[in-house]
């Protein structure tokens, strides 16, 4: 079995930016067949010191349009050397406080790994999901159903908790069971909610 190389990316509480996560492992016959480990000692493998390049790309969740390219080797950059364990580290930050700018959705992460001999190793088909700004917006409602006192107000404001909740979880649902298109729909609901919100001080919630 050759290196498949694994990672993740996580968003932050304010949607704008994302840390990257290495999380291939070092080679273990039973536990992680294909993890790092130096091509000499294992065929079909690598570990980090014989990487040449290595670049995480994002995508929309159909792999068609582009819209973050992350670099972790080039001949300028390296976030491989040094960490502990290297070359066949365990999981790591790899990249932190990338600019994000895209909305919730599905996104397609292909992390390509280039050797010294060309050969190209890549993630299995992996995608993640985002509902960051659709939660916030959710945490935004229940804060202003604490404080409201106007009884009308409130019950709206429940009413969109409620909604919320509900597509939040579908999507969810749909997202685990890889309805990539019903999560994406769910989701467009959800934002139309958060944007036509109005503050409770100009009328109704």
């Amino acid at each position: 079995m050759a290196l498949v190389p694994k990672i993740n990316i996580c968003i932050n509480n304010k949607c704008d930016k994302i840390d990257v996560y290495e999380e291939t492992g070092p080679y273990s016959l039973t536990n992680n067949p294909e993890g790092w480990s130096n091509s000499g000692t294992t065929p079909g493998h690598l570990d980090t010191s014989e990487i040449i390049t290595a670049y995480l790309n994002i995508y929309d969740y159909l792999g068609n349009t582009l819209n973050t390219s992350i670099t972790l080797k080039d001949p300028t950059i390296d976030v491989y050397v040094g960490v502990t364990g290297a070359p066949a580290p365990a999981s790591f930050l790899a990249v932190q406080n990338v600019t994000w700018s895209q909305p919730d959705g599905i996104y397609k992460l292909v992390y390509t790994i280039t050797d010294g001999s060309s050969t190209i190793y890549t993630n299995e088909t992996q995608h993640k999901l985002f509902t960051c700004n659709l939660e916030n917006c959710l945490a935004s409602l229940k804060n202003k159903a604490i404080t409201e006192c106007s009884s009308d107000k409130l019950s709206k404001i429940k009413d969109k908790i409620n909604q919320l909740e509900i597509l939040i979880y579908g999507i969810q649902s749909a997202f685990s069971c890889a309805d990539w298109e019903k999560a994406i729909n769910l989701i467009a609901s959800g934002t139309v909610i958060c944007e036509n919100l109005c503050d409770c001080g100009c009328g109704d919630c």
